[in-house]
């Protein structure tokens, strides 16, 4: 080391803990500056450089420390920085201008220096004079800047120096390359449109579509297959470009490394993962069970990564069951408890109630309704027939006197326990409707794969949220995406959200994290904040070196929507109505909505209507009706629809195959008889006795 160099600058926490960054305390434009790092917790770190300059770089303090190179193209004074959960260290150096006379060692070229080759891309790849790189597929490029030159395919970026033909770096921008720019260093123009320096891409989350990771997997098994693999650098790469890679090549620190990048880009395991990323992570989850004849160690290896790492990857609970199981049968019940532990988390994540259970509830709840409307009508019709005489008639009745007809409804001649049971299965009906409607909406916005990457701090996340309705849930979780890239915006939008433990959490501030606690004591987050333990993830977060911190769950962001599309329907009806997913068309939507309403005004009128008289006159025809349908004879009284219910449970359960449905259908038809017939004989007694205008309705 140079006796010049000497600490630029440094935390005094940073001192503390041992943790130095060494810089030189001058250097030139156009010169290598090296950055060392010492006494840094074991793994990657992303050193930020600020000035003249700036942009990132990923490091790795392998045993602790690692060296950096940066070449400045401008004067002036350069602050590197290495944020840790305790705090950021800092070193500083001031670079001069270029000396007057001197060949400039940067990337411009001197007119003394000898002319560099001319890259060209063939159908075998990129030369370089007698150098070449084999590629395949259809490259953007080369684009020279200085002495290097620069090719993109998709999301990948190859850096070549011309002046010593090298491929001397890959970069992985966050989606693919529109194009390629030199303005006023390399630029790739994403498909998003972002603009974004070949400098500034750490950090960020993959956002691009899965399918276009084929390139990076054809680029590097082109080289493989060529013999070509001594020409790849070392470097640090993105957890997308292991996802290309097959699970066999791969190692435990392999793993390591992707879940550790993976929390330092903003996943988390508390998010959701969509179908698309199976298209590479399928082989990986396959392997938990493929590796239980590699013996214990390796098949753990692999269900840990995703139980600490992606643990709501489509497939990943079953695929914990199954080791459940299977570490029971290898003498390892500690272990398996892990994984039920684990398990018993995620379902606090989950949704407890899908669109599925909610549409069969309606389904349930609107048959009910119809079958009480199909019974009430032959039950009182002998009684009606005779009422509507006067009107016109049961049907001519309407055309004639459609008011005294209207008098004469079946409802009016139900009881009042009818009445108010009919009124609460069609209100519970509609509501039932209503909310399957908007769980099935809500569970289409977040199924998207904006939302189901895994994070909420993308951009395509962020720009979807903002889309929908501008209500308090939805601006906890925009706070929450914005945290990182907008801080105060993040802090206003945490304020005006309503007080979920992850906002509280959010908001930083003691007694927001105290009302977090006792909101949610079971909560790892807030059990961290407080100082009194974590969950199952807390040493993952330590390890990976990410403070923890409160996450809007699937639960969470499934509610949020449901709330927004609630709210949505107060401010703006018909457009809310229209766009429903239960309609196909916005004609069937009126078609319905003026349907609920007549019933809902039907149900009103009949509901203060007075009986008439006779209406239970005919009670040998009402009883043998009531033998025919489970429960009836008490559904005035509002009991006898459980048995109704459990009459139909059991047929359904027999028709899915459980024999037990047919016990509890029968049962219930035995009880059904039973108590009819006990009735029936009340109803001859009191016959005996003289007519009597009451009884079960």
């Amino acid at each position: 080391m140079s006796p010049v160099r000497v600490l630029g600058g440094a935390l005094l926490l940073g001192w503390a803990l041992g943790q130095s960054l060494s810089v030189p305390s001058q250097s030139r434009v156009g010169e290598d500056l090296k950055v060392q790092g010492s006494g840094f917790p074991a793994g990657n770190h992303t050193l930020t450089i600020s000035g003249a300059d700036s942009g990132q770089l990923e490091v790795n303090a392998e045993g602790g420390s690692f060296v950096a190179h940066f070449t400045p193209t401008k004067a002036g004074s350069y602050r590197f920085s290495v944020a840790l959960p305790q705090g950021r260290v800092e070193a500083q150096t001031q670079v001069q201008a270029a000396a007057q006379g001197a060949p400039p060692t940067g990337p411009a070229q001197s007119p003394q220096s000898p002319a560099l080759p001319t890259p060209q891309l063939t159908p075998e790849g990129l030369s370089v004079g007698d150098w070449k790189l084999p590629l395949s597929g259809t490259w953007m490029g080369p684009r020279v800047v200085g002495t290097q030159a620069y090719l993109a395919q998709g999301p990948l970026v190859l850096e070549v120096d011309l002046s010593r033909p090298a491929l001397v770096a890959e970069y992985y921008p966050p989606a693919e390359v529109r194009s390629l720019e030199a303005d006023p260093e390399p630029t790739v123009l994403l498909e998003d449109g972002r603009r974004l320096p070949l400098t500034a891409l750490s950090g960020r989350p993959y956002e691009g579509r899965w399918e276009s990771l084929k390139v990076i997997q054809n680029f590097f098994d082109t080289l493989a297959a060529a013999g070509k693999t001594d020409l790849l650098p070392v470097q640090q790469r993105p957890y997308w470009y292991y996802f290309t890679r097959s699970p066999a090549t791969l190692s435990a620190a392999d793993l390591e490394a992707v879940g550790q990048d993976l929390l330092r880009r903003g996943h988390r395991p508390e998010l959701a993962w969509g179908n698309g990323v199976m298209l590479w992570l399928g082989p990986w989850l396959n392997q938990v069970s493929r590796a239980h004849s590699q013996g214990l160690d390796p098949s753990l290896t692999w269900s840990e990564f995703f139980l600490k790492y992606m643990p709501q990857v489509p497939g990943a609970r079953a695929v914990f069951w199954e080791q459940i199981g299977w570490l029971e049968a290898q003498g390892r019940p500690d272990l398996a408890e892990r994984y039920r532990e684990g398990l018993r988390k995620l379902s606090g994540w989950q949704n407890p109630i899908g669109s599925s259970q909610i549409g069969a509830l309606a389904w349930v709840l609107l048959g009910l309704y119809v079958l009480m409307l199909i019974y009430l009508t032959p039950i009182y019709l002998p009684a009606q027939l005779e009422g509507v005489r006067p009107a016109g008639g049961w049907l001519l009745g309407w055309f004639r006197h459609p008011l005294l007809r209207l008098r004469y409804s079946t409802l009016a001649y139900t009881s009042f326990g009818e009445r108010l049971l009919l009124l609460v299965l069609f209100l519970l009906t509609v509501l039932a409707f209503l909310a399957w409607s908007f769980a099935l909406r809500s569970e289409g916005l977040a199924a998207q794969d904006s939302l189901t990457r895994g994070t909420l701090r993308s951009l395509a996340a962020q720009q979807t949220l903002r889309g929908l309705p501008n209500t308090g849930p939805v601006q906890g979780l925009l706070a929450y995406a914005l945290a990182k890239d907008s801080p105060e915006e993040s802090k206003r939008l945490y304020a005006a959200a309503p007080p979920w433990t992850y906002v509280l959490l959010g908001r930083g501030t003691p007694s927001a994290i105290a009302a977090a606690f006792r909101q949610a004591p079971d909560s790892g987050a807030a059990r961290e904040a407080i100082g009194v333990g974590g969950d199952l993830w807390s040493a993952v977060y330590r390890g990976a070196g990410v403070p923890r911190e409160g996450v809007p769950t699937p639960r969470i962001i499934a509610v949020s929507i449901a709330w927004s599309n609630l709210q949505s329907l107060k401010t703006d009806f018909p457009a809310t109505w229209r766009e429903l997913p239960l309609w196909s068309n916005p004609t069937l939507a009126w078609v319905v909505a003026a349907l609920v309403l007549i019933l809902a005004l039907y149900h009103v009128l009949c509901f203060f209507l007075p009986r008439p008289s006779g209406a239970i006159r005919k009670l040998a025809w009402q009883r043998g009706v009531q033998l025919f349908v489970p429960g009836s004879p008490w559904f005035g009284q509002g009991w006898g629809v459980i048995l109704l219910l459990a009459f139909a449970a059991g047929i359904w359960l027999w028709r899915s195959g459980n024999p037990g449905g047919v016990w509890l259908a029968a049962a219930v038809l035995l009880l059904h008889l039973i108590l009819w017939f006990t009735l029936l004989g009340q109803t001859a007694q009191r016959g005996r006795r003289g007519p009597q205008e009451a009884g079960p309705a």
